[in-house]
């Protein structure tokens, strides 16, 4: 301690301890690297901003996003990967806790309304349409929104998917109830969401006479509203896209291929420069060709030559595009074969691996995002316009359960012999290997139970029925027999 702070301390003790403290704090994060600004750290943006304040421009990035997938390739692609591989063909439901066989024909008729378009209110998509659907919007947005609309008494459950572009982001404050209402959702002071304020139309439309009412909005209950985004951080209430880290990278490729292009065009020109020696008056003979033609040959009037000019190359392209892309690969969540389609420089074992790895990112995606955001909430707003409609209604017990689709297998010989084994040994159920490969273990097990029983009233015996394998063993068993007599060494 030198004499200042000797001094400091006689005076006001408090205040010496103060900053005694400050100083071994400050010495203690000066240890980080991260927590200095000398100039290595002179590019990172330091901020105390909540979830929604750092992203308080997400309408912004989700229109740089929309962009780039509609005009830059590997967009769309690594779109199309991440919407393939987490819905694909669909989430399938089914029913559970079940075995009353008039419910279960109703549950039929109500999976027919959900392969058929009448369960989306403009008509165009079944639920496994609107799945994939909602699943770009979150890709591309950040977020989307599913509301709930009532429909006919055969029909009592529509669902209608907006962009979150519908949300009123200048419905902010608080309520004479002691609500809060930010960007277009209302909150109790607990925090928990009562409702959605949306407009009647898309703010961005190009219709006339539908821009006098594309700015009002109406409030809409949290029940009938499913706001599907990635929570990234604790206290958000909105999504951001995706494709925020790599919006950069992505327009700097399609930038690098472009002027790759023109490059290459330039290159490919064959150009040639004529030079004339000092004479006086105009050149004797013939004019010299403006353009070369294949296989011709040319004479060159007397004091006249020609230059070849030799054309730039074009060198790197492959390992920069390569770089650029894992990074954007890596960004998404996804393998870089699947966004550049590039296997050249895979094997079985490198494949898998990678494979693996982005098999975590999507069956958390399923999981922790798309079912419980989306699938879940279909599924009670399902059972309550169950209990209304004209068939028999569910039991309380009753309840729906998804199947996500299967997961690419990339060696089905190997794989399947893993997962039998599995069984055998008891490490996990026929019912759960018949989920993981996307589909639904009833009625698959309902599919078998009727071919075996058409089978044997028809008398066909096929070698993948496994009873045919224990009738093989009982006959080559034979109890009555004694053993055979040991022979001696």
């Amino acid at each position: 301690m030198n004499l200042f702070e000797r001094t400091i301390a006689s005076l006001s003790p408090s205040l010496a301890l103060e900053r005694a403290r400050n100083r071994l704090a400050l010495e203690a994060t000066a240890r980080y690297d991260a927590a200095t600004r000398t100039r290595r750290g002179a590019s990172i943006r330091v901020s105390r901003d909540d979830a929604d304040a750092a992203s308080h421009r997400r309408d912004i990035i989700s229109f740089a996003a929309r962009d780039m997938i509609r005009n830059a390739p590997f967009a769309q692609r690594g779109l199309r990967v991440i919407r393939s591989n987490v819905v694909g063909d669909g989430i399938i439901p089914s029913l559970a806790n079940v075995e009353t066989e008039g419910v279960l024909r109703a549950w039929g008729r109500w999976v027919e309304h959900f392969d058929s378009t009448a369960i989306d209110a403009r008509g165009l998509q079944n639920l496994y349409g609107l799945q994939g659907l909602v699943m770009n919007a979150v890709c591309s947005d950040g977020e989307c929104l599913v509301i709930r609309r009532r429909g006919t008494r055969a029909m009592p459950l529509q669902l209608e998917v907006l962009e979150a572009d519908y949300l009123n982001d200048w419905r902010d404050g608080r309520l004479p109830n002691g609500s809060i209402i930010h960007q277009g959702i209302e909150r109790t002071p607990s925090g928990a969401i009562v409702a959605y304020h949306l407009y009647k139309e898309h703010p961005g439309t190009l219709r006339p006479w539908r821009q006098s009412s594309s700015f009002i909005s109406e409030r809409i209950p949290a029940s009938d509203v499913a706001h599907v985004f990635r929570v990234d951080r604790p206290g958000q209430t909105r999504g951001v896209s995706w494709f925020a880290p790599v919006t950069m990278n992505l327009q700097d490729l399609a930038d690098y291929q472009d002027a790759q292009l023109v490059r290459n065009k330039i290159a490919a020109c064959f150009a040639m420069f004529r030079r004339r020696d000092e004479m006086d008056g105009e050149p004797r003979g013939e004019p010299f060709p403006n353009k070369v033609q294949p296989g011709a040959i040319y004479e060159l009037p007397p004091g006249e030559s020609v230059e070849v000019a030799t054309p730039p190359r074009v060198d790197g392209y492959n390992e920069f595009t390569s770089v650029v892309l894992r990074a954007i690969a890596a960004g998404l969540g996804i393998t870089y074969e699947a966004l550049a389609g590039d296997l050249s420089g895979v094997n079985f074992s490198s494949a898998r691996m990678g494979r693996m790895e982005m098999d975590r990112n999507i069956s958390s995606w399923q999981w922790t995002l798309l079912i419980p955001q989306l699938c879940d909430r279909i599924a009670r707003w399902a059972l309550e316009a169950w209990a209304v409609s004209d068939m028999p209604s569910p039991p309380s017990r009753a309840r729906i359960q998804w199947t996500p689709p299967a997961r690419v297998i990339v060696d089905p010989n190997r794989e399947f012999e893993a997962l039998k084994d599995q069984v055998r040994s008891g490490f996990t159920s026929r019912s759960q290997v018949i989920r993981s490969l996307g589909y639904d273990p009833e009625t698959v097990e309902a599919e078998i139970a009727r071919d075996m029983a058409v089978n044997d009233e028809m008398g066909a015996v096929f070698d993948t029925d496994p009873r045919q394998d224990k009738g093989r063993q009982a006959a080559a068993f034979v109890p009555d027999q004694p053993p055979p007599p040991a022979v001696d060494d």
